[in-house]
């Protein structure tokens, strides 16, 4: 029994870990969109046009980043206000994987 405590407190750790990840992506997204932009910019494309749309992507993103963040949150708050039935529902939804990959 003292190794389901230990998987709770790794899989909480590893909720910022999932942030920090999202966050890495975004940043390599919008470099890769920079880079885009500079190699399009280079065979005459209307530079307004493409820096627009920079400005777009970099937005979305950033807005995608904070509601993943916020939905985390939203998620620990539920775990902690309600940690029996979601130990429950883990509980259940690992029984149903389990028969699944079984048959």
């Amino acid at each position: 029994m003292a190794t389901q405590p230990a998987k709770s407190r790794t899989t909480a750790k590893s909720q910022p870990d999932l942030v920090e990840t999202l966050e890495k992506q975004i940043e390599s997204l919008q470099s890769d969109v920079h880079a885009l932009i500079k190699s399009v910019n280079g065979k005459n494309g209307d530079p307004s046009i493409i820096e627009t749309a920079s400005e777009a992507i970099a937005e979305t993103t950033q807005k995608t980043a904070d509601e993943a963040a916020e939905e985390i949150e939203k998620f620990e708050a539920l775990i902690k206000d309600q940690p029996l039935k979601s130990v429950a529902l883990a509980l259940g939804a690992g029984a149903v994987i389990a028969l699944l990959m079984r048959g």
